[in-house]
């Protein structure tokens, strides 16, 4: 009975020992199983990082660095400019500096985009870039741009606990350079005025600035764009109180003057750099209304050629010689439209609509020997066509129709530089008294309690009642030789910062571009006078566009600033170019707008690097980076 008992005892630990063998065996197995999962997961999300890495260096390449490939770029051209090189025969960047170029372009990238950014990466995963830019070259030349190639190879390599991947791409880049538009910066000024005033607390400008000198600030401005001068340095000024000894105002080669002026600098304050030369003329923009080579340069000068007698007269009349009459002139030849719009002026009024159904309207008023005359030119982009009616007042009243004509095509001029599509130039001989869209519909929904108060109007997109004045398909610049007078709201049919906003879109089924950029852009220059904003301007007006007045002395004014009564804000959204900054409105010992405007400047994303500009909109002198295009030829993992 015992011998059974033990022979079962024994055999129930045999049993137990196999089953611990073979869970043993089975949790050996299952951890190795889960070790290998683990380690293929890893590697899988090592490969993602890598991959990732190297997308961020195309983004780079063809985005994130421009500002700063500009900024090596910028000595070569001012070296250009001060030696009087002609860029149509002789390269910006000298052949024997190529080689340093490539160079500094490759420490550039390594130095600053060597690393994925903070918080781009949820798994842990480091990852480390490297680039290399070889074969700098020139590539092509001529009197207004300049193209570069260069080879670049990129690796990307990321690392998660043990795993290890690697990606790498090879291809090249086209460096495009040219001379930027003035429309590019959000403010642009030859004199500050900085040694009597400043740009205080709760100035922002969100997109690149430049005074060529005599900056002046207080407090902490904030720039989010590049601020740049010409000058070594500004004033920083203090008011007392503010933790500052010294002078009220000092002058610094810095950045700032702690405590009291700390400016913000996002993207950096740039000293030294090249004095920006605003127009004194606009024969660039009467040769692209009459249909002429706007650059035309034969005495090589660098400024356009003047436009001749016989030129005029054959642009317009098809004739060497003719007396050009007070009237509104539609450059065509043979039926078909092949300038833009020239006007011998004064002109009393301008008015610009966008009907919604694809067709711009522009409506002229201009006395003509004592009796007031109306031309109506309406181009229809759907049909191509442009037809001109000119209408007489009669004295008892009403409009008497003295001609109409229509013809093929629309009143486009030569585009500037990456404008592209149709293009319009109107050119006045004169001056422009009223400069208006199509007048508000009704009264504003926003901002009736006290128009000097911070009201609250939206700036995008604003309210229904402020009609179009550009159609979605019109680019247009307005210059003229004298004063503007700005009478009204100038906005666009489309709000660029509206176009992924499906609620808008819904109600604006014209703006829904399905992805491809909005081109409609406005530029309006006085080419020696202000550019003025009326007694009788609305409260709260809205200018969309680039606005120039690049005289000496003179700027966008407004109209009697310090007697006229409080009216909210000035929305420009594009940019300001002036000679001289000039004084909107005044403010109160309590903060108050006492008269005139407050000041709200918004940048258009779009003129950024001159991507988009009002065509034939003046540009600067020097040389810089428009484009940076990275084409990727190979890539492999290894």
């Amino acid at each position: 009975m015992q011998q059974r008992r033990g022979f079962a005892l024994v055999l129930a630990l045999a049993v137990m020992m196999v089953l611990i063998g073979v869970i043993f065996a089975l949790a050996v197995s299952t951890i190795g199983d889960l070790r290998q999962s683990r380690t293929s997961v890893q590697h899988l999300q090592a490969l993602a990082a890598a991959e990732a890495g190297e997308t961020y260096a195309e983004y780079v390449l063809s985005d994130l660095a421009q500002p700063e490939f500009r900024a090596i770029f910028m000595p070569y051209s001012t070296n250009f400019l001060a030696q009087g090189g002609n860029p149509a025969n002789d390269w910006v960047i000298p052949e024997n500096k190529w080689a340093t170029v490539a160079n500094q372009l490759e420490t550039l990238l390594n130095t600053n985009h060597g690393t994925l950014p903070s918080g781009a990466l949820q798994n842990g995963a480091s990852v480390a870039i490297h680039y290399r830019v070889l074969d700098f070259r020139g590539a092509t030349r001529s009197a207004t741009a300049q193209t570069y190639m260069a080879e670049f190879q990129v690796r990307s390599v990321a690392s998660l606990n043990r795993a290890r991947r690697r990606v790498a791409s090879k291809g090249y880049m086209k460096i495009q350079i040219g001379r930027p538009s003035l429309s590019q910066w959000l403010f642009l000024v030859d004199d500050a005025g900085g040694s009597g005033g400043f740009f205080p607390t709760g100035s922002v400008f969100n997109g690149p600035v430049h005074a060529n000198h005599n900056w002046g600030f207080w407090g902490q401005p904030i720039f989010k764009g590049v601020a740049s001068t010409a000058d070594d340095g500004a004033w920083y000024w203090h008011l007392g109180g503010d933790g500052c000894s010294g002078p009220q105002r000092k002058w610094i080669t810095g950045d700032s003057r702690p405590p009291c002026t700390v400016p913000i600098f996002q993207k950096g304050f740039v000293r030294n750099a090249p004095e920006i030369q605003l127009p004194q003329s606009a024969v660039s923009q009467e040769r692209a209304a009459l249909g002429l080579d706007p650059i035309q340069d034969q005495d090589h000068d660098g400024v356009p050629d003047p436009v001749t007698n016989q030129e005029r007269c054959q642009a317009l009349f098809g004739t060497s010689s003719c007396t050009v009459n007070r009237g509104v002139y539609l450059v065509h030849k043979n039926g078909q439209v092949t300038g833009g719009i020239y006007v011998k002026g004064p002109v009393k009024r301008l008015t610009l609509k966008a009907s919604g159904d694809g067709k711009q309207i522009y409506t002229f008023k201009i006395k003509k020997n004592g009796v007031m005359h109306r031309w109506t030119i309406t181009v229809d982009y759907q049909a191509n066509t442009t037809e001109i009616t000119e209408e007489r007042r009669k004295s008892g009243g009403g409009w008497k129709v003295l001609s109409t004509a229509s013809y093929s095509g629309t009143p486009n001029g030569h585009a500037a530089l990456g404008s592209g599509g149709p293009t319009g130039q109107i050119y006045v001989n004169g001056t422009v008294e009223k400069l208006t869209g199509p007048g508000r519909s009704g009264a504003m929904p926003c901002g009736s309690d006290y128009p000097g108060s911070a009201d609250d109007c939206p700036d995008h997109p604003p309210p229904d009642v402020i009609q179009p004045a550009l159609s979605l398909e019109t680019q247009l610049t307005i210059t003229a030789t004298g004063e503007i007078g700005l009478w009204g709201d100038l906005v666009y049919e489309c709000d660029p910062t509206q176009l992924a906003n499906s609620s808008y879109l819904s109600q604006h089924p014209r703006c829904n571009l399905n992805g491809q950029p909005l081109k409609t852009v406005l530029g309006v220059m006085s080419a020696s006078q202000n550019v003025t904003i009326l007694d009788g301007a609305p409260d709260n007006i809205y200018l969309w566009g680039s606005y120039l007045s690049g005289a000496p002395g003179k700027g966008l004014a407004v109209e009697n600033y310090g007697s006229r009564g409080p009216q909210g804000k000035m929305r420009l959204f594009g940019g300001l170019i002036q000679s001289a900054d000039k004084l909107r409105g005044t403010i109160g010992w309590n903060g108050q707008l006492t008269s005139g405007y407050i000041e709200t400047y918004d940048y258009d994303r779009r003129f950024a690097d001159s991507k988009l500009v009002p065509p034939n909109f003046p540009t600067a002198r020097y040389f810089s980076v428009q484009k940076l295009i990275p084409i990727p030829l190979s890539y492999r993992e290894y």
